[in-house]
């Protein structure tokens, strides 16, 4: 299977309220484990809702990102990783931040991006329809109106 790059989906749930409610302690872990498994962060960008008591952290880096949000008051977690670099280890980094946020569950979702070799099982697969009108069309005005405008039956 040739593939172009990986996303790892987590939710994690009722996490460990005290590095929940730390945001500087999210934002270290975030950006020490983009270092540490190789993704070459660029920066990190931070959005705080205080409405929704929530915050997330956005780490674009070198062909790929890493994204954070954190809910705080419902100990949730929902963390996407993708890369496209060969020397990120994005599998480690997963499993370093789950283990950080210590969630009782987990919910994991593992994707490789960019399968070409097996297309031929692409969805959607869409059957033109132009074909089947023109031929009703050409059929006849009376015969056309009778397939196409036919009312509702009640």
């Amino acid at each position: 299977m040739i593939t172009k790059g990986t996303q790892i989906v987590i939710d994690m749930y009722s996490c460990d309220k005290d590095v929940l409610s730390d945001k500087n302690k999210v934002k270290q872990l975030v950006e020490g484990g983009a270092t540490t498994h190789a993704f070459e962060p660029k920066g990190i960008y931070f959005n705080d809702d205080d409405e929704n008591n929530e915050y997330s952290y956005f780490v674009p880096c070198h062909r790929g990102h890493i994204n954070v949000h954190v809910y705080p008051l419902l100990g949730f977690v929902a963390l996407d990783i993708f890369t496209l670099l060969e020397s990120a280890t994005p599998q480690e980094l997963a499993k370093a931040l789950r283990k950080d946020f210590a969630p009782e569950k987990a919910k994991v979702t593992f994707l490789e991006r960019g399968d070409f070799g097996s297309q031929y099982d692409m969805k959607p697969r869409r059957r033109n329809q132009v074909r089947a009108m023109y031929r009703a069309k050409r059929a006849g005005n009376i015969i056309f109106k009778q397939l196409v405008l036919k009312p509702k039956s009640l």
